[in-house]
């Protein structure tokens, strides 16, 4: 599979991205998109390296680097968006384990490069028709303070206590520092930096975070928080040590950013309903889009939204600023928890139940998107509420499936909501055997 994907450029440093490689991308983005960059990376084993390569390749096209250094993905955007510069360029895995490596972009609005920004990158760097110039390189300090100040000038919690679990991952870099500057209680778990992830996994999922979910027990906490490898996604736990459906969390920004103003909200095709049975109680729009954090941004900003929801975690407040940073949200989470008067497990108990599950399914790069236009025929024949913006989705009344290609690895995604757990599984089976129709003709 090509290194050029939906989101971003990632692969395995020494077989699919190599250092010549990066050389290339840099030269790439140059003659695609010239002017000015800020660039950041995480602290991968082989970041300074890449980073070092991306640069080299940038400035023989005549655009300017302006290097940050290492730090979370936030404060990258955050610098491009302060520096005025045209792009930021990230380098960076995300939550993948080490041995990956890649880079992100981002517009100077936050908007990450779609899918055919992307592979515009990969066509220009294959036929080496490179742009030529003399660009420049500077080292930008002081980018730390100005993001700490623009947080604290915004949000400030009451009395608190937290525990953070960072991974070993980017947060730990700066959050400490904000925490401290905020005066909150804080804990931390594996907060200083390991290129190894040697202590849980660089994803924060649920089954990696049960180190947190007791720290929050032991310490008599009244919130959890745990960052991805690169500080772009946070999940949190409540007092009793329970893992918060990233839709749960999202009622509790809606409840707190409608008290004082009002607007649509953006959510992706996968969130639950959760969403829409909060936002209709202020009279509000939920407009879905399709899967990706390239797509929340974009759709924040075009709806002119107070709120946007990915259902992996990404989370746009615009009354901070229009893109995504996990950072300042889980401080205003930190802030929210502070103000809300209860437990948050008290105020999670008044949201409706909705039973989620979701089902992967093994499906050749080669054909996934093809099975899922053959199951969205099959649907449209068979179901009447469809939405086929990103994949398939039916909705019923008390329940809904969607059925889409992953873009970043060899598989379908069935994902289910229902009211109840009977429900739930009677449309699993209902779906499975929609899906397997299809393949089966893929089989002979």
């Amino acid at each position: 599979m090509s290194i050029f994907r939906a989101y971003d450029i990632r692969g395995i440093y020494g077989r699919d991205l190599t250092d010549e490689m990066m050389k290339k991308i840099g030269m790439a983005v140059g003659t695609c998109n010239p002017g000015n960059f800020t660039v950041g990376r995480d602290f991968r084993e082989h970041g300074a390296q890449l980073d070092k390569a991306f640069t080299s390749g940038l400035i023989k096209t005549g655009s300017n680097a302006y290097l940050i250094g290492t730090c979370p993905a936030g404060l990258c955007v955050f610098a491009n968006w302060k520096l005025k510069n045209n792009v930021a360029a990230y380098v960076t895995a995300s939550h993948l384990p080490k041995e990956w490596n890649g880079v992100k972009f981002f517009h100077q609005d936050g908007v990450g490069f779609f899918e055919q920004e992307n592979k515009k990158l990969e066509e220009i760097q294959a036929l080496g028709n490179f742009r030529k110039g003399e660009g420049s390189v500077k080292d930008v300090k002081g980018m730390e303070e100005e993001y700490m100040n623009f947080i604290a000038e915004r949000i400030q919690p009451e009395k608190i206590k937290v525990v953070v679990d960072f991974g070993n991952g980017a947060a730990c870099l700066i959050v400490p520092r904000i925490l401290k500057k905020l005066s909150v209680e804080a804990k931390f778990l594996f907060d200083w930096p390991d290129p190894s992830f040697s202590n849980r996994d660089p994803e924060p999922k649920p089954e990696s975070l049960t180190a947190l979910c007791r720290k929050v027990v032991e310490e008599e906490a009244d919130l959890g928080i745990a960052f991805d490898a690169d500080g772009d996604r946070a999940v949190y736990v409540d007092e009793k040590g329970g893992v918060i459906m990233t839709e749960q969390g999202a009622v509790l920004f809606i409840r707190d950013i409608m008290k004082t103003r009002r607007g649509p909200v953006v959510a992706n095709i996968e969130c639950s309903s959760l969403i829409e049975d909060e936002v209709k109680k202020y009279g509000e729009p939920v407009f879905r889009i399709p899967v990706g954090h390239t797509f929340l941004v974009q759709e924040t900003k075009k709806h002119n939204a107070v709120f946007g929801i990915e259902k992996s975690g990404h989370i746009c407040v615009p009354k901070f600023f229009r893109f995504d940073d996990a950072i300042i949200n889980s401080i205003y989470m930190i802030e929210i928890v502070s103000k809300i008067g209860r437990k948050i497990s008290e105020a999670l108990k008044e949201m409706p139940t909705e039973f989620f599950e979701r089902v992967e399914i093994d499906c050749s790069d080669d054909i996934k998107f093809e099975v899922v236009d053959k199951i969205k025929e099959k649907a449209m024949e068979n179901y009447e509420n469809i939405n086929t913006i990103d994949g398939v989705r039916i909705d019923f009344p008390d329940s809904w499936a969607l059925i889409r290609a992953s873009n970043t690895s060899p598989k379908l995604r069935l994902s289910i909501e229902a009211k109840d757990k009977r429900r739930m599984n009677e449309l699993k089976r209902d779906m499975m055997n929609l899906i397997d129709s299809v393949l089966r003709r893929y089989e002979k």
